[in-house]
């Protein structure tokens, strides 16, 4: 489907990423085998499949409201890697180093872009009770823990604002306007072009009731391309809005990919319904018309369908791979915009739950988890990372994988295989968690990944993980995988994935605290960011130059003297900034918030930017974590946590909120901001 806006209408990269671009190709064109999802022959079995699939939720929701349990509260979530950027400032911090990702920070060299926060200026949510099921009556009542807050600004909108790296200063030169009803996912730049993609939703969460199809309905996603070439006088290119919640995006080249997902509205439909209300539900089901379950677009405000029945796939319920209770009905979409032509130039959906992403250089992968009475696994559905969207394939692996937050570092595509972690509950009182490790080939004569290995297995029966360890810090890099878990101490794992039909775990480190956050340095250095024995923010390099032997080369607190701390780069790569100097220096970041006392003060609360280099990294012995300095933000605005970080040169600016404070990387104890 391509919509050129003649009919209508009168550089950056990642910071991290997978080893080098992949070699290995999606197929030319998509094999004529039919794999697990199949395409919807016409308009009546699209409605019957999304009739189907209202009735199932409805169903399942009823016969969990009887048996739910609150207990532990232990998710069964278990959501690669290059060096840095070598240019002379840095970009947003990616998994793939060939795939954009958005963020509400970007910056071209010139300009930093800023969109503002979810709640700055409109509202704060007291009680984020985040759409629990089975309890409807808290769902219907949400809207009542909203109270509006002051953020500060007259007029929502994005900043531009021009750097000086030479004295590392900024000042604003621009803005973009924002609707107060819409919220800024994130933004794209793009040669002379800001790409700015906003949704109508509030504080959703893919992965997240994804059994809960009612907040996905009503739902717009928009994204509006600029001409900055005058970066002081923005103008629209291609005003884009569609029926769906935004879910996440990729920027590749000149195309941006959007992840997004629509239920059908369906006015009184009862999704916890007694034995009157199934009769009522039936009969608006049978009320349903085509025309009522595809989602429509507008483009410069001349509306047209986004997809037709043709565009979307359903479960061969037929095939081995499908689900026990196949049928769902929200859509997930996935939709290409050409940002050279200025046009949407495909969409494509399927019908089933779906509880994450993950994007390589080639593929879109979308993840199913299924829950089943005895045990849980995960689906994979492929599709091409190109303006096609053909479907690739699908396969399945024992235990479960959601993809939020950054566990997308738990999957990860090289040379032509898919690597997944999962992990899966027991029964086992002495051992309650399971890791596994999965190995996936797309097959030549048909369009299915096929499991080609797993660890631990008959051969190697060593487990991932001590008893009751818990997932931390995963990252693939290459032919290696790193993992950390924990329950008291944090184990370190080297996996050697050199032969993908036969991983096998070469050596472990015991040490104390753990890692949320793992950046390979490069081939001998790993650096772990996460938790140390007090609960404070630590760092720790580590020397992985033998596999069998890997060991630390010490850590650091980055709080000193703290009562708390906590840092949003243990859970969000985006707020981490690296960069490759030369052969022997790399620069990093972190920002940490953090909680001080002392007699004079009582308790105060800070946010500091911690400014790092690690020394002698072509050295792996003798590497080393040097502190260089902190920027302190002096900010009150306690409802925007939001930091990052961008060098430039000497210059660092670091954005807390939407304030900017910078100094110059020779002599941080001079800082100036906000501007």
């Amino acid at each position: 489907m391509f919509i050129p806006l003649a009919m209508i209408m009168a550089s950056c990269g990642g910071g991290g990423g997978s080893s080098a671009p992949q070699t290995t190709q999606p197929p030319a064109t998509a094999p004529v085998a039919e794999g697990l999802l199949i395409e919807v022959e016409s308009q009546n079995q699209l409605l019957e499949r999304v009739r189907q699939g209202f009735t199932q939720v409805a169903t399942n929701n009823v016969a969990k409201a009887s048996t739910v349990e609150l207990g532990d509260g232990v998710a069964l979530d278990a959501e690669s890697s290059a060096p840095a950027s070598s240019d002379s400032f840095t970009t947003t911090y990616t998994l793939e180093a060939s795939v954009d990702e958005h963020d509400y920070v970007k910056y071209d060299g010139d300009h930093l872009f800023i969109a503002p926060s979810r709640g700055m200026d409109c509202c704060f949510i007291v009680d984020d009770i985040a759409f629990r099921e089975p309890f409807p009556e808290e769902n219907e009542t949400i809207a009542a823990d909203i109270m509006p807050v002051s953020g500060g600004n007259d007029e929502r909108s994005i900043r531009i604002l021009s750097t000086d790296p030479e004295v590392a200063t900024a000042s604003q030169v621009g803005t973009i306007p924002l609707s107060d009803s819409r919220t800024v996912e994130g933004l794209y730049t793009n040669d002379n072009q800001l790409v700015s993609i906003s949704s109508s939703g509030w504080w959703g969460v893919f992965g997240d009731s994804f059994d809960t199809p009612s907040i996905w309905a009503g739902q717009t996603t928009a994204l509006d391309i600029y001409d900055i070439t005058d970066a002081a006088n923005p103008a629209r290119q291609l005003q884009l809005e569609f029926q769906g919640g935004f879910v996440s995006s990729r920027r590749q080249g000149d195309m941006v990919y959007l992840v997004a997902r629509h239920t059908p509205e369906v006015v009184s439909y009862n999704y916890y319904p007694d034995s009157l209300q199934i009769a009522e539900n039936e009969t608006l089901l049978d009320a349903l018309e085509p025309e009522d379950i595809l989602p429509n677009m507008s483009i410069n405000g001349v509306e047209s369908p986004l997809l037709s029945a043709s565009d979307c796939r359903v479960a061969d319920s037929e095939n081995s791979l499908a689900p026990v209770s196949s049928g769902f009905p929200t859509m997930t979409m996935l939709i290409a915009v050409d940002l050279a032509s200025q046009s949407v130039v495909n969409a494509v959906c399927y019908l089933e739950p779906t509880s994450g992403i993950y994007v390589s250089n080639n593929a879109i992968y979308l993840t199913q988890v299924d829950y089943g009475e005895a045990d849980s696994r995960t689906l994979v559905h492929s599709y091409s990372l190109s303006a096609d969207l053909d479907y690739l394939g699908s396969g399945v692996v024992d235990g479960a994988l959601a993809l939020s937050g950054d566990r997308d570092f738990r999957i990860n595509e090289h040379e032509g295989y898919l690597r997944l972690v999962t992990s899966r509950r027991t029964a086992d009182a002495e051992d309650r968690i399971d890791h596994q490790l999965s190995v996936l080939k797309l097959a030549t004569d048909k369009p299915e990944l096929n499991l080609v290995a797993t660890l631990p297995n008959t051969e190697r029966t060593a487990a991932i993980g001590k008893p009751n360890e818990d997932l931390y810090g995963v990252r693939f890099f290459g032919d290696k995988l790193y993992l950390v878990t924990f329950e008291r101490i944090d184990p370190l794992y080297v996996l050697d994935l050199s032969d993908p039909l036969d991983p096998l775990i070469a050596g472990e480190l015991s040490v104390t605290g753990f890692s949320d956050f793992l950046h390979p340095v490069n081939d001998d250095l790993l650096l772990g960011l996460g938790q140390d024995e007090q609960g404070l923010v630590k760092l720790e390099l580590f020397n992985v130059a033998s596999l069998t032997a890997p060991f630390s080369l010490g850590s650091t607190s980055l709080s000193p003297g703290a009562n708390w701390s906590y840092s949003e780069a243990r859970y969000n790569r985006h707020a981490f900034t690296y960069q490759a100097i030369d052969e022997t220096t790399d620069r990093f970041s972190v920002p940490v918030s953090l909680s001080l006392y002392s007699d004079e003060m009582g308790y105060s609360e800070e946010r500091r930017l911690f400014l790092f280099e690690i020394d002698s990294k072509d050295r792996p012995a003798d590497a080393s974590i040097i502190e260089v300095g902190q920027i302190v933000a002096k900010t009150e605005l306690w409802w925007d946590d939001r930091q990052r970080a961008v060098f430039d040169g000497d210059a660092v600016f670091y954005i807390d909120g939407t304030r900017v404070w910078s100094t110059l990387w020779t002599a941080p104890e001079r800082q100036d901001g906000p501007f």
